[in-house]
């Protein structure tokens, strides 16, 4: 944006906004909230021509800005970038920062700004450095109405259950980024697909025994890469997590049939009910036989 355009920090046609008292916000993160996130300001702001917004020392709120339509800009600390369609600025607390809208194609836009004591936690939760704070969702059909959502619930006022619905929803929308934070714009080469075949391979074989690279073809990767991945993407090794998924199967077996546990072992393609048992005790700290003796419902 050069110097001799016109600035607008709000005020475009067919805007809409809706912004909490502070004091209202900074009460209701006193209390102890069910989910430490409040949406303090929220609104959509259609093709904001002249758009700019400037904040050399940050605010204490993070901002979440969701561009659907045109382009953008932003810096955010040292880091300049140009925010797309199906791309999402996220300026976090304290941190000086400037955007805006090009010049000839102005974004349309989704925001709002993020309160409470877990507003920290977001950088670690999408992953983000210093040089990206863009998540890339796409053109995403379930992110427009959790913000249409959130203005609906605070256009009606803040009540108590206004409020906490409103916190609610946000932990909606937050969730949904977190998980498709790793999407991109070539269908075949987004790993999280790649991960879910595995995981529906591992469901489809509970029967049998997987070995790492029986795994790694149907991701289509190399067992090196295919093992880092997966740790980095579930939080468990390939095999650990094929084990877990067996010994969840393993407890709907014993809470609904009455099988042995030696049956149920071969069942799930173990040749030897202790080596069974051990797994399930690792993984439910109990064994298949306490497990069973515990009356659910």
């Amino acid at each position: 944006m050069s110097d001799q355009e016109p600035r607008i920090r709000e005020g475009f046609p067919g805007q809409r906004s809706v912004v909490l008292p502070r004091p209202v916000v900074a009460a209701w993160l006193d209390t102890d909230p069910l989910w430490g996130l409040m949406p303090s300001d929220v609104g959509h702001y259609p093709r904001a021509q002249w758009h700019f917004v400037a904040r050399p020392d940050g605010i204490p709120q993070a901002v979440l800005i969701y561009c659907t339509d045109g382009e953008g800009w932003a810096r955010v600390g040292e880091t300049a970038v140009r925010v797309r369609p199906g791309q999402i600025l996220i300026a976090p607390p304290d941190i000086g920062h400037a955007y805006g809208a090009h010049e000839s194609t102005p974004w349309t836009i989704y925001w709002v700004h993020l309160a409470g004591p877990k507003v920290a936690t977001l950088a670690r939760l999408f992953e983000l450095d210093s040089g990206a704070p863009v998540l890339s969702p796409g053109r995403d059909p379930a992110i427009p109405p959790l913000f249409e959502k959130l203005m609906a619930i605070l256009g009606d006022g803040y009540t108590p259950d206004n409020l906490l619905s409103a916190s609610m929803t946000l932990g909606q929308l937050v969730t949904h980024l977190v998980v498709t934070r790793h999407r991109n714009a070539h269908e075949d080469d987004n790993l999280d697909l790649r991960i879910g075949r595995v995981i529906e391979t591992m469901q489809a074989n509970l029967a049998r025994s997987l070995k790492v690279t029986d795994l790694a073809a149907a991701a289509n990767l190399s067992p090196s890469h295919f093992s880092a991945v997966f740790k980095k993407r579930t939080g468990f090794s390939s095999l650990d997590f094929f084990t877990r998924l067996k010994m969840q199967r393993a407890c709907f077996l014993l809470d609904t049939t009455e099988k042995s546990i030696k049956a149920i072992a071969a069942e799930l393609g173990f040749d030897d009910p202790l080596y069974f048992s051990r797994c399930f005790r690792r993984v439910h700290e109990c064994s298949p036989l306490q497990y069973r003796a515990i009356r659910k419902g």
